[in-house]
């Protein structure tokens, strides 16, 4: 989770894992930032596996807000069916803070 001064962005911006790793996101720079998942972009039926192995969630889907330095957010991916999530930091969409996660 990176502003660059010119760019909002997460880095790396597409992953790809297997079902049961976890994803870390990093606070970087350019705080607040979260992780928010779209529930019409991720693999049919996953959303119930998705939200319970997301902790500190405000929404549906939505991670906590991240403001310090160095803080961090993770997400087990266990029981995850295969395919693509994409998702987006809530504050930043508007400048395009977006990213994927591929589940082989």
């Amino acid at each position: 989770m990176v502003f660059d001064g010119s760019n909002y962005r997460f880095e790396p911006a597409n992953i790809t894992i297997r079902p049961g790793d976890g994803v870390r996101w990093t606070m970087v720079s350019g705080a607040p930032h979260n992780v928010t998942f779209w529930a019409d972009s991720i693999p049919a039926d996953a959303q119930p596996s998705l939200e319970a192995n997301m902790t500190r969630t405000t929404l549906p889907m939505y991670g906590p807000l991240l403001s310090q330095a160095n803080e961090t957010y993770t997400v087990s991916f266990a029981n995850a069916k295969a395919g693509v999530y994409k998702y987006y930091c809530a504050p930043h969409l508007a400048l395009g803070m977006k990213a994927q996660i591929t589940v082989q």
